[in-house]
């Protein structure tokens, strides 16, 4: 399949994804088996008793004595406005519930997939200059370990050697850059491990090439042969893992959030189930899906600007 098309798919899935988290979102409540109107009055008034009137004027505030049917047509008619309702406990609007988690959370996951990136390939191309030397080994280990140890693994490891003992960063919260240090180290060499072991592969297929041996016939220097004539027709390989990294990184986001106490979607969206509060939570969700369709779209039309032959594909 080819980029432009893989675009068109994922542009279509689009409506198809909000219209069923929307679902979702609308039957958290019934779902779960909690009433809404009780965990919101908790919520708001730590009432563990509620009186029965309030209790129904608060299921009527709510909209969850309506219909399913009349419940998922509002909301989706409210969203299509571009209105994404207000909080069911705070009473505000979800868009400025939801709108600067998103902000730090994009800041996170664009981080996190442009240094996993830029660290998996350096490394696979490294590692793949002399296969089976010390660096080659050393690479290939940590690449097997990365990929066993979980995100929300690594990260308490970090808090205790970054910020308990040698207490050089922030252990939790988000109030500047050195607070997106350790998320940022929890969540790179996972995602980089793939990367680095895809273009490792790819790199040592290449190098023996026709075009690599006449680069060093004539003369070129070792290490221009790998900067140039042997990176980038390993790029479209390390490129198509892109989209596999942004599901990745907002999963690990979302992780990373809780572990570091820091208020973007993912925290937002774990603190909005447990008091279910739905709007929020389905603003959450749907944020998150579309965000990663949009995102694989993106990665698939870097892997296809990274390889010519795909690239004429397009344009015939």
């Amino acid at each position: 399949m080819t980029a432009g098309r893989a675009l068109l798919l994922r542009l279509a899935l689009a409506p198809v994804v909000v219209a069923a988290f929307a679902v979702l979102a609308v039957a958290l409540p019934e779902l779960s088996g909690v009433d809404a109107a009780r965990t919101v009055l908790a919520t708001r008034y730590a009432d563990g008793d509620p009186d029965p009137v309030v209790l129904a004027a608060t299921r009527a505030e709510l909209g969850t004595d309506l219909p399913w049917p009349h419940r998922i047509a509002e909301r989706l008619g409210g969203w299509v406005q571009g209105d994404l309702g207000t909080s069911w406990v705070s009473g505000a609007p979800v868009l400025s519930v939801v709108g600067p988690a998103l902000q730090i959370s994009l800041s996170i996951m664009a981080g996190a997939c442009a240094g996993s990136f830029a660290v998996g390939y350096v490394a696979g191309l490294f590692a793949a200059r002399r296969p089976g030397s010390v660096a080659d080994r050393v690479i290939s280990a940590l690449v097997r370990v990365f990929s066993a140890v979980p995100e929300f693994a690594l990260a308490p490891l970090l808090v205790l050697l970054f910020a308990v003992g040698l207490r050089m960063l922030p252990s939790s919260g988000w109030s500047g850059p050195a607070y997106a240090v350790l998320p940022l180290l929890a969540l790179v060499p996972p995602l980089a491990a793939p990367i680095a072991a895809v273009t490792r592969e790819q790199a040592i297929a290449l190098r023996g090439e026709n075009f690599a041996t006449a680069a060093r016939a004539r003369g070129l220097r070792e290490l221009r042969v790998w900067s140039v004539h042997l990176s980038r027709p390993a790029l479209p390989a390390a490129l198509s893992l892109l989209s596999y990294n942004a599901a990745g990184a907002i999963s690990g986001t979302a992780a990373i959030e809780v572990v570091f106490d820091i208020p973007g979607l993912g925290s937002t969206v774990v603190e909005a189930v447990r008091s279910q509060d739905v709007p929020v939570v389905g603003a959450g969700l749907v944020f998150a899906a579309v965000g990663a369709l949009f995102v694989g779209a993106a990665g698939d039309l870097l892997g296809t600007l990274a390889e010519p032959r795909s690239r004429r594909a397009v344009r015939g």
